[in-house]
């Protein structure tokens, strides 16, 4: 399992955070940096973690989305 800052990372994630830097065109150092970093903030606020994955990823395309408009 991956690790960042306090993050672990199971292989679910890392096989989301490939196919988010594939279909971003990013590379996957800097999405897996941004998904551990929201990542880690919403399982310290969520109560149920079922949708965790989504949500996280969902907010992720989100924040590339925006930095590739700015760029």
């Amino acid at each position: 399992m991956a690790s960042l800052n306090h993050t672990q990372l199971e292989p679910e994630d890392l096989d989301v955070i490939e196919g988010l830097a594939n279909e971003t065109s990013c590379p996957m150092e800097e999405v897996e940096k941004i998904y551990a970093e929201i990542h880690e903030d919403l399982s310290s606020r969520v109560r149920i973690r079922d949708y965790l994955i989504v949500l996280t990823s969902k907010k992720v395309r989100a924040v590339l989305r925006q930095t590739r408009r700015v760029i």
